[in-house]
This record gives structure tokens, C-alpha cells and sequence, in this order.
């Protein structure tokens, strides 16, 4: 393959080469998780004498190939790349996930690392393949590395309570909704981006007005549906994500309830921490249960 198949981002935006040697990490690294952050660590550590530079795909392999039916992400894609120069990388070199790609073997693609962005070292998760499985040459690598001068290495897992952190783990607590846990495997609190736009007006009426969040942009997995407790910038707040049955809507909505906050986010695209699941989403009976209720939920998110 002579044509480049690689785009390339420094940390000021898309640039056009990668210095002439690199260590080198590939993987599809949905959410940027923990893990993640301590295999990109050990690429950095060399940066020295070669750049840090990560590969990641745009598509999920198991999507791609018709081995998951949706693709859901823990991150956005802009977030993804940034995510990744936070956690140490110089370059991120984003690959096109298409079925003719996924025809590539690893030692197909590690020569186009080689050739195309500069590796000297290719830094291997403690479980990380690539490569196509049907014509599965991934054993091969250390013959390659010796053929090309490259150094091949492999990281360290990084365990949490015992069990290495995974992106199917996180996907785990985020269907049953424990934000608290998802957060303690990212690093950092679980977030949903959409624009605030109009909404049913109800929560104003009944004391406690919304921004409701239009998450039609997003491709991330949503948590489980329920009441949380979240921040959105430097205000806490409840969110309400899922359905309205009390007031028979079914299409599920992200809507929140600023604790102190007197001003109009319309129209502004806004970032929703997760921070704890308070209670399943019920229907009330009266207007006024369900007063209650917001209230109580109100109280125990002053209280976090």
C-alpha cells in the first residue's frame, strides 16, 4: 500500500508527517480508560528519543466485521483524540476501520507503521492483537521487528480490585448505572455533550426548570436510565435520563436541573457529568408526589 493510510493530528490539529522515530501503541482505546492512560504512560516514557505517537481506529472492528449490531462509544470522537494527548501521546494517527483495511495482517500493518509514521518501538497491550484472523501473522511480528530494526514490547496490565480494566467492564457499570464505578475505571467522571435546546416547559412549571439536552450528536453509550446526581461546569445539579412517564413520554431525554443557577443555556453545547444514580425513573400518581419527590432529590445532591 503506497498511498498514506494514516491521518495524522499533533497537538495543534491535523499535521502532515510524524518525525522520523516513534514508539508506537495501536488500538481501538474506547474511553481512553485507565489502562489505557498507564500503556500510553510507558510509550512516553521514551519520548526522549523517539515520540509517543498512538494509533486508533475510527470504527470498531467488531462493528465493522458484523459482530456487534451498534457501534456505541465511551467517547466522543474529538474527545477521543484529546483524551489521548492528555494521557501522553505527541501524535495521534487516527486509521480508517473499512473492510478492505480489515484485510490487513499484522505484519501488513506494522510495516506501514514502519514505513509511514516513523516506528522504532511498537509498545503492545498486555492482551493487544491486530491484524486480520483469517490470515492471522501476528506471531510473526518478532521475525518482522528483526527484518526492520524496530524494538517490539509489550505493557503491563493495570488491574483494578484485582481484574484488568476493560472498555466491556466500563460498558458493564454504565448499564447498571454505577457512575461512581465507571469513573473510578476512566480516571475521571462519565460525561454526555449535546446542546440545550427547548423542551416541554413542564419542570418549570413544577419548580424545578430544565435544560434538556439534545444528545442526537452523541455516540456514546448512555447509562442506565434513572435520576443522577451530575455537574454541568461549576454547578451541581439532577438529571433526569430516560423517559417521562408520569407525563406519558416514552423517547428518552437528558434533562437538568441546575442547583442555584439563574441564567439561559439555549442553544449552548454542554458537557453532563455523572456523578451518582440516585433512583429508577417512576411514574407518580399526583403532580404534587412527584414535587416531593424532586425535592428529596434535590436534597441529597446538595448534600454530595
Amino acid at each position: 500500500m503506497t498511498t498514506r493510510l494514516f491521518q495524522l493530528y499533533n497537538t495543534k490539529g491535523k499535521c502532515d508527517s510524524a518525525p522520523h522515530a516513534t514508539a508506537v501503541t495501536i488500538g481501538v482505546f474506547d474511553g481512553v480508560h485507565r489502562g489505557h492512560q498507564s500503556l500510553i504512560a510507558q510509550l512516553a516514557a521514551q519520548r526522549d528519543t523517539l515520540a509517543p505517537l498512538v494509533v486508533t481506529l475510527t470504527s470498531h472492528p467488531s462493528f465493522v466485521l458484523g459482530r456487534r449490531e451498534s457501534e456505541y462509544w465511551l467517547d466522543d470522537a474529538d474527545e477521543h483524540i484529546q483524551l489521548l494527548f492528555d494521557a501522553g501521546a505527541e501524535y495521534v494517527a487516527v486509521m480508517p476501520f473499512t473492510t478492505d483495511v480489515a484485510q490487513l495482517t499484522a505484519c501488513q500493518t506494522a510495516r506501514l507503521m514502519h514505513e509511514q509514521l516513523g516506528m522504532q518501538t511498537l509498545l503492545l497491550g498486555y492482551d493487544g492483537r491486530f491484524g486480520n484472523r483469517q490470515h492471522d501473522d501476528f506471531a510473526r511480528l518478532p521475525q518482522l521487528a528483526d527484518e526492520l530494526n524496530f524494538h517490539l514490547a509489550q505493557g503491563d496490565p493495570f488491574n483494578v480490585d484485582g481484574r484488568p480494566i476493560s472498555s466491556s467492564r466500563i460498558r458493564e457499570t454504565l448499564e447498571q448505572g454505577a457512575v461512581e464505578n465507571t469513573a473510578t475505571l476512566l480516571g475521571r467522571a462519565y460525561t454526555l455533550r449535546g446542546t440545550v435546546s427547548h423542551g416541554r416547559g413542564v419542570g418549570h412549571t413544577l419548580g424545578f426548570p430544565t435544560a434538556n439536552i439534545d444528545l442526537s450528536a452523541t455516540r456514546k453509550m448512555l447509562p442506565r436510565e434513572g435520576v443522577y446526581a451530575v455537574r454541568l461546569g461549576r454547578w451541581r445539579g439532577m438529571a433526569n435520563l430516560g423517559t417521562a412517564p408520569t407525563f406519558a413520554v416514552d423517547k428518552p431525554l437528558l434533562e437538568v436541573h441546575l442547583l442555584d443557577f439563574d441564567g439561559d443555556l439555549y442553544g449552548q453545547q454542554v458537557e453532563v457529568h455523572f456523578l451518582r444514580r440516585l433512583r429508577d425513573i417512576v411514574r407518580f400518581d399526583s403532580r404534587e408526589a412527584l414535587q416531593q419527590q424532586l425535592q428529596k432529590d434535590l436534597n441529597i445532591c446538595r448534600q454530595l
